[in-house]
């Protein structure tokens, strides 16, 4: 068991790492996988589709009434028959709660479909106790819904067969091998890993000889491919005429149930399950591990290429981010010349020193600055300040301050009272001071906060 325990843990862990839909088929497959190597004991799954008497068949082989059959349709959910000391029923609702109840007739509230041919929603599983000494060695019957029906039964019937260690597959003589019948061969059995099935052909007795013969050569060739592991003198079709079988069983007719068929195969089960109870059905595994491996070849695939494409993503941004960066700091060191070249004091001189000394002669230098002054270096500092900005956007980063530009105090500029005899337009004195106030201004702490 520490074998199975191992593997069960690396197919969940490989599950984990696919991050598989929980709806998907192949979790679903992967659920039922790992129940199967989880539960020790030997699983025989019967189905077949609607009114093929397979719940009839299994009541014949425990020689009493213990799963749902009627004329109509009536297995509604997957019932697990095992061994127990009486006949019991116990119903696990999928909120955690249990109903346990002597003999079956819980099972016509919660395993029967209703009027409309559903199964209830709120069941997750049906479990029957019975006193059979087969059931004692071990094995456990599992009755699966009809398929031909409504989906949700033939979905709940292909994860369940994964679960099983072994199949019977009833079939009518009357129709024997479908189309839908040969589509789920392949697509439920084979292609899953499912290679051992025993059929069991039912209503034969309802046939002429002929037609019999004719059968059983059919199904010869159909069987030929699911015996994969049975020996060699057990075969894996059987006739058994079911209806017959259960009416000799539940009568005590012994020699009654010889005739159907019943006999034989009953037989040939017990010597599969003394032959295969200590193997695991490698193949089984082994199809779900190839599943789990394409899953993965293409999770790594798919990985790798998101990889690939998030470095050539990276690659391109960086070299976007490195063009960008020299067309910032190109774009910011030109401005920020231009700037400088707007500082040369002979330029400020030759620009503004008329204005200026004539804003300091009628003593309005404030009105000046603001109004002249400022204006300009506030347009080159917006000019300097929009390529930081675009550097912060470009690069993802945080927007910086902007730069301050502190300017001087206002010169003092002493002025004489103008002599009654000088005018304004004659020179003299006061152009010379307002020069010289000039000078001081545009060549000092503005050029210098700057430079």
């Amino acid at each position: 068991m520490q074998q199975y325990r191992n593997l069960i843990n690396s197919i969940q862990n490989a599950v984990g790492m696919l991050q598989l839909e929980p709806e998907s088929q192949l979790k679903k497959d992967i659920n039922a996988i790992c129940e199967f190597l989880a539960n020790p004991t030997f699983k025989i799954a019967v189905f077949a589709p609607f009114n093929y008497g397979k719940s009839t068949l299994l009541n014949a082989l425990l020689g009493k009434k213990t799963v749902p059959i009627d004329i109509v349709p009536t297995t509604g959910a997957a019932i697990s028959v095992k061994y127990g000391e009486e006949i019991r029923t116990t119903i696990t609702l999928k909120d955690g709660q249990e109903i346990n109840e002597e003999g079956l007739a819980v099972l016509k509230r919660y395993a029967i479909l209703d009027d409309n041919r559903r199964m209830r929603d709120d069941v997750a599983a049906v479990d029957v106790f019975c006193p059979h000494p087969f059931l004692q060695t071990g094995v456990e019957f599992l009755d699966l819904p009809g398929t031909d029906d409504r989906e949700a039964q033939e979905m709940l019937v292909r994860d369940k067969l994964l679960t099983a260690n072994l199949i019977v597959q009833v079939l009518d003589a009357r129709k024997l091998m479908t189309l839908n019948e040969r589509e789920n061969l392949r697509d439920w059995l084979l292609d899953r890993g499912i290679n051992t099935v025993v059929f069991v052909v039912n209503f034969m007795n309802l046939l002429e000889l002929e037609e019999q013969k004719e059968v059983a050569n059919r199904m010869r060739f159909v069987a030929e491919s699911f015996r994969f592991d049975l020996p060699n003198n057990i075969s894996n079709i059987y006739r058994v005429d079911a209806l017959p079988a259960l009416r000799a069983r539940l009568k005590g007719d012994t020699s009654a149930a010889q005739t159907t068929g019943l006999a034989a195969f009953e037989s040939a089960l017990q010597s599969i399950v003394s032959e295969r109870a200590e193997k695991t059905s490698v193949g089984r595994v082994g199809a779900i591990a190839s599943q789990i491996r394409q899953a993965m070849e293409g999770k790594v695939e798919s990985v790798s290429a998101n990889l690939k494409a998030s470095q050539d993503k990276l690659e391109a941004k960086k070299s976007i981010q490195k063009r960008g960066e020299k067309l910032v700091k190109q774009g910011y060191q030109s401005a920020n010349s231009e700037f400088q070249s707007w500082l040369y004091l002979p330029k400020l001189l030759e620009a503004y020193q008329r204005e200026l000394a004539l804003a300091l002669e009628e003593r309005r230098f404030n009105n000046w600055e603001s109004e002249k002054l400022k204006p300009e270096v506030l347009k080159w500092q917006e000019k300097i300040m929009e390529w930081v900005y675009k550097a912060g956007e470009f690069f993802d980063i945080e927007k910086p301050e902007e730069i301050a530009i502190a300017f001087p105090e206002p010169p003092k500029v002493l002025l004489p009272p103008p002599p009654s005899s000088v005018t304004k337009k004659s020179g003299g004195i006061m152009p010379m001071a307002i020069a010289a106030g000039i000078g001081w201004l545009l060549g000092g702490p503005v050029g210098a906060a700057v430079v």
